[in-house]
């Protein structure tokens, strides 16, 4: 172990010695001219995910308002608000840190309508897609990071660099999911910012460039450099308070999603043995480290800590409650078993498309660096998350989805060795004769190739954003707009309240009763949004559960055999509605809402228990032409009842 006193020319030898690459050649650019770039490649991105947001028209999983956006909505408005609060939060298996950032959305935005008298229906539509525009914020938060710590290992104006960018703005996946509300996708947005503010140099060999980071430069543009009287890795100013930076990030990505701690697990590892090495940094270094990551990790925790208090109503720890239901209880598994090579086969095929071989020869090439190199450290990032995360019974690929930004760089290379070439050319400028000029010149090549990937990626946005599952979105629409057309008045007003028709020369009016269920979804469980959609809390409405078998214990024939509401609907349709619908808990409502599938079914059933009465399709609307549940296949429908014979 020495002291890391060298200069930086000497690091660079001692880098270029042990096969480490020396710091990235920049392009030559003025650095205000850098910085302007990068301010105009971050509006560029603002502007790419806020469109993303207008054009993000499909249901994907139930996480994206179950697990952030009902929970919200009960801390902005209250308990009688109609937020759906599922099981998971009634054991206190998540933190509150990420609902409460939508509630405090939720609730400025509605203080604000309030105040400046926006009537009630604009309100609704803009509380339904808001959390959307905030998340799409943080998602162009983590490209531009992406894109600026590939910037500082391979160069300002590189191609790799480029790659990287392209891959980002390009990416089906990024498209489809970064601007959904789930905490997976925040925590891309943590991971890779705190990512970029990490220390590196006490970690790896690899010395890495400023970049266009202003904090990271001098006044005159030059790269920061330490006092002749300080040496170390936190010897430059502001190196410090980066690393707090990047601690307390990635202490609340880990908050957030305990399983976040397989990724630093990977970086701490290096750094941890390099402090036995004698290229490692010094003592002092590791001091400093040691001590910010007991005050930024005691400082998340608390802030935690005091929120889950507040939320919960006691003291507790939800990611120990997760652990605990998750692996010691095996509840997991009641979502979904998946193959031992499910995140080989589906996981990165599914979040990386076309880039999927260039990513597989990209960590190929990666595992024969040097293994104190960064491209070494952080393909083993991904292979150590990659292999835990498939040692567990249930998986999914948004598991997965905060190792995109790491393949993103890590691919950059070889998508850009593949698709560019690079000459020199030899010019001799004018007055004749004059000093030869040398200049590199780089040319796409592969055009069609290129612009076929490219065109897929494209097409595949297009269509997991706007077709595929795009009912379950437009239904919840229809059933709010439905119910601001019985029940308010054209000001919002509701119909049954003294003001209604006060501001108006119409006297609207309705036979829509406040007492009547509005709602009932014959569906499996959370197949749609809920109140972040419905909006309304007077839009009374059921639907079928499917809490697991928290009272059974693991592995036993009764949990085995345990079947929850939309099973014992899909088991058997006319005994579940004889025996479950029509009572006090569940009444029978003005609408069903529910996959085609079970049309027959209803029709047979209400038309032959309730004499007299039909069954009438209200609304359709489709949904997908394939699904991995076939329950969920086909149009869903919105089916009314009426009296007297079939028209």
């Amino acid at each position: 172990m020495s002291s890391s006193s060298a200069s930086p020319a000497a690091k660079e030898m001692a880098s270029r010695e042990k096969g480490v690459q020396a710091p990235p050649k920049d392009d030559g650019a003025n650095p205000l001219v850098q910085r302007q770039a990068a301010n105009d490649t971050w509006m560029i991105l603002i502007a790419l995910r806020f469109i993303n947001v207008l054009c993000l028209a499909t249901f994907f999983q139930p996480d994206e308002y179950f697990q952030s956006l009902e929970p919200a909505w009960q801390m902005a408005f209250g308990s009688q608000s109609g937020a759906w609060i599922t099981w998971e939060w009634q054991h206190q298996l998540r933190s509150s840190l990420h609902p409460a950032l939508f509630a405090a959305v939720y609730y400025s935005a509605e203080k604000f309508m309030t105040a400046v008298s926006c009537f009630p229906q604009f309100r609704a539509m803009i509380l339904s897609v808001l959390p959307n525009v905030v998340q799409g914020i943080f998602a162009a938060m983590g490209d531009y990071y992406t894109w600026q710590l590939a910037e500082r290992i391979y160069g300002i104006g590189n191609k790799s660099t480029s790659a990287v960018l392209f891959m980002i703005m390009f990416s089906p996946w990024q498209w489809f999911c970064s601007t959904r509300t789930f905490s997976n996708s925040i925590e891309v947005t943590l991971t890779i910012m705190a990512l970029y503010y990490w220390p590196w140099t006490i970690t790896t060999d690899t010395i890495l460039g400023p970049g266009s980071d202003s904090s990271l430069r001098d006044r005159r543009g030059r790269p920061l450099l330490a006092k002749p009287t300080e040496s170390g890795a936190f010897a430059t100013p502001g190196s410090v308070k980066r690393l707090r930076f990047a601690l307390v990030l990635a202490g609340t990505a880990c908050i957030l999603r305990p399983t976040n701690g397989l990724i630093w697990f990977s970086i701490l590892m290096p750094t941890v043995t390099r402090f036995f090495s004698k290229d490692g940094a010094s003592v002092s270094d590791y001091v400093i480290l040691f001590r910010e990551a007991i005050i930024c990790g005691s400082a998340v925790i608390a802030i935690s800590a005091v929120s889950d208090f507040y939320y919960f109503g006691e003291w507790t720890f939800p990611p120990y409650q997760w652990l605990n239901f998750n692996i010691n209880q095996d509840l997991a598994v009641f979502y979904g078993r998946n193959d031992w090579h499910y995140y080989l086969s589906q996981g990165l095929p599914l979040l990386l498309i076309t880039y999927l071989p260039f990513t597989l020869v990209a960590l190929f090439h990666s595992t024969s660096t040097s293994t104190s190199s960064i491209q070494f450290i952080l393909t083993t990032s991904v292979l150590v998350t990659l292999t835990t995360l498939s040692l567990v019974s249930h998986k999914e690929v948004r598991f997965i989805y905060p190792l995109l930004p790491i393949l993103h760089i890590l691919t950059g290379p070889t998508i850009s060795s593949f698709f560019t070439t690079t000459k020199t050319v030899t010019t001799h400028p004018p007055p004749f004769p004059s000093t030869a000029k040398t200049t590199t010149v780089s040319t796409t090549g592969r055009k069609p190739l290129l612009y076929t990937l490219l065109s897929l990626n494209v097409l595949i946005a297009f269509y997991s954003s706007q077709i595929h599952q795009r009912g379950p979105i437009s239904v919840t629409k229809f059933l709010r707009h439905e119910y601001e057309a019985l029940a308010l008045d054209n000001h919002g007003v509701l119909l049954s309240s003294p003001d209604a028709n006060m501001y108006t020369d119409f006297n609207k009016t309705t036979d829509y009763s406040d007492s009547e269920t509005f709602v009932g979804f014959l569906m499996p469980c959370h197949s749609t949004p809920w109140r972040s959609q419905l909006v309304y809390p007077g839009l009374k409405a059921w639907a079928l559960g499917c809490e697991p078998p928290l009272h059974l214990a693991a592995h036993s024939a009764e949990r085995e055999a345990y079947r929850d509401e939309a099973d014992r609907f899909y088991d058997d349709p006319v005994r579940f509605l004889r025996e479950e619908v029509g009572g006090k808990e569940r009444p029978w409502p003005r609408y069903i809402v529910g996959f085609e599938g079970i049309e027959g079914v209803l029709r047979e059933y209400y038309e032959g228990e309730m004499k007299g009465h039909v069954v009438k399709e209200r609304w359709r609307r489709f949904s997908s032409q394939w699904h991995d549940d076939e329950r969920r296949k086909g149009d869903i429908v919105v089916w009314g009842f009426e009296e007297g014979g079939k028209e």
